[in-house]
């Protein structure tokens, strides 16, 4: 009696905690409080979330993920923005969860950031291409 009722107290603990959100990148666990989350929004309106900027570039460059468009969180108020408001640094000392990553920032101060941080260069979301990926190490 005991087993079976440590049994469905078991199955009833699992069933009411909530599923970890995934990158649907690369599989890493999405922490809800970090700032370098993105998410695509899917032309029907879905959110698919990315745990880096670079994660959602390269499933959406790559044609994994068709997007309407990209939200990203900006470096300094870590506001949500859709990409097409910021520059996205390359290189420099700042670094993502998973190392190297582009950084989102406001595009008047991206020219500052790439200063003060020693990084190569800031791009449009345009200009963020499979090979500006590859390029990222």
């Amino acid at each position: 009696m005991r087993r079976r009722a440590f049994l469905v107290g078991s199955l009833l603990l699992a069933a009411c905690q909530k599923a970890e959100e995934r990158c649907k990148n690369c599989g890493m666990k999405i922490d809800p409080k970090s700032a370098w989350t993105a998410k695509l929004i899917a032309p029907d309106g879905t959110v698919v979330p990315f745990d880096t900027p670079r994660c959602a570039f390269t499933s959406w460059r790559s044609g994994k993920t068709q997007a309407k468009e990209l939200h990203v969180q900006e470096y300094y108020d870590r506001a949500w923005r859709d990409a097409v408001e910021v520059r996205f640094v390359l290189g420099g000392d700042v670094l993502g969860p998973m190392g190297p990553d582009l950084v989102p920032v406001d595009g008047p101060r991206a020219a500052k950031f790439v200063q003060d941080h020693a990084a190569d260069r800031a791009l449009p979301v345009d200009q963020i291409t499979m090979d500006v990926l590859g390029s990222i190490k």
